[in-house]
């Protein structure tokens, strides 16, 4: 067995090739599991209720831009089998592949928030489907409140600033979690997904003309 290395505090995306090969919804799926723990894509695989033939092409381009990484291989059934983890801690991009005042930068940015929608409705739904066929197989029914929510207020910026800093206080204590191992009904994934953004309309200063 090889050792688990120490992974990087941020992993920084800085081409465009590697922001094309992330922002697509199954691989953002595949990234969200393998932030947590190593995994078998066997094992991603099963979270997902996909095959793992799926996956394989999509492990690939994860592992050769460094976004994932093999940190445990052993023979199974004479077969190798390697575990993989998400290469850092965190995953960000560089701001100026998002500069909206540029043409392609604004592509990219489009293609960031549908992929990371389309990835967020993906796992919702398949969790949704999963517990239901979970509960036919006999699964202890528990109740979790689930948050869906859209609010909109306006706000100066020092407020603003303010409460975007106490969010981010509580993702980070989210984060920071320890994972809770077991076997239990009682033990289960939880997921946070979280968008705050300046809300702006086209202005229009003339009264009359205002619908």
């Amino acid at each position: 067995m090889e050792n688990k290395p120490q992974r990087k505090p941020v992993l920084l995306i800085e081409d465009l090739e590697t922001l094309r090969i992330i922002t697509d919804p199954l691989r953002l799926q595949i990234i969200d599991i393998l932030s947590a723990k190593p995994m078998t894509i066997n094992q991603v695989a099963n979270q997902l209720g996909l095959s793992s033939s799926r996956l394989y092409y999509h492990f690939n381009l994860l592992e050769e831009r460094g976004l994932i990484e093999v940190v445990e291989t052993r023979m199974v059934n004479n077969l190798m089998e390697k575990r993989y983890w998400l290469a850092a801690e965190e995953i960000e991009i560089d701001k100026v592949l998002l500069d909206f005042s540029s043409g392609k930068a604004r592509e990219n940015l489009v293609s960031v928030v549908t992929s990371s929608l389309e990835a967020i409705r993906s796992e919702i739904l398949r969790s949704l489907q999963a517990r239901s066929y979970n509960l036919e197989q006999g699964a202890r029914p528990i109740p979790r409140d689930m948050i869906i929510n859209s609010l909109r207020k306006r706000l100066s910026d020092e407020t603003y600033q303010k409460f975007i800093k106490r969010l981010q206080s509580l993702i980070k204590e989210f984060s920071e979690l320890p994972e809770e191992t077991g076997l239990g009904d009682d033990i289960n994934y939880f997921s946070l997904a979280c968008f705050l953004y300046p809300n702006f309309y086209y202005e229009n200063n003339d009264d009359d003309e205002r619908v």
